[in-house]
């Protein structure tokens, strides 16, 4: 009888790592293979995974481009220029101060989004080996069944072959007495033409 085990308590909290770069997961559950749930956590996995790359990569982006209009608002400042070049160049210091703050906000969201993403990779992380421990599981249990027929299939076997063995040889030697008895009773000269029949004497 199979034990009521308690998967997600065994699995929360444990050092886990990341199973879709897992080569022995990989060779545990080939592509091939891999059961509807797995897929489906497995794909939860690869999204997290893909959502912390892209805000990675958005974020560097966006200092990029923050440090950028900070060297042109810079540059800007410095500029000596007349009256009617200095109403431009106001009308573009605001317009690239109101980006910088536009850029702020989306590096503090994204930052703020990052800092979750661990959690939730880990989460997405785990939910995959707790689907994945229970499978294995139920494998090895019907595994050791299937072992356990086979192993006395093999030793049914083995006492029937052990049984048959003797009976063949009982019986080879029951002919040689017979033979042997023949021969003795009528003579070679009978026992050729016995031998050219094989035996068969009606």
């Amino acid at each position: 009888m199979e034990k009521d085990i308690d998967f997600e308590k065994i699995v929360r909290g444990m050092k886990v790592p990341v199973l879709v770069l897992d080569n022995r997961w990989q060779q545990l559950f080939p592509q091939e293979n891999r059961p509807p749930l797995i897929r489906k956590l497995e794909k939860n996995l690869m999204a997290a995974m893909k959502k912390q790359a892209n805000l990675e990569s958005e974020l560097k982006e966006l200092k990029k481009l923050k440090k950028k209009l900070m060297s042109e608002i810079v540059k800007n400042m410095n500029e000596v220029a007349s009256e009617e070049k200095e109403e431009k160049r106001k009308k573009k210091l605001d317009k690239s101060q109101q980006l910088i703050n536009e850029i702020n906000e989306k590096i503090d969201k994204n930052i703020e989004q990052l800092d979750e993403m661990p959690d939730l990779i880990k989460k997405a992380n785990e939910n995959l080996m707790i689907a994945s421990v229970k499978i294995c599981y139920e494998k090895m249990n019907t595994n050791n069944y299937d072992i356990e027929m086979i192993t006395e299939w093999i030793e049914n076997t083995r006492t029937e072959l052990k049984k048959q063995i003797l009976i063949k040889q009982d019986k080879q030697d029951e002919n040689t007495r017979i033979y042997s008895y023949l021969h003795d009773i009528m003579g070679p000269r009978y026992m050729e033409v016995f031998d050219e029949t094989d035996g068969d004497i009606s």
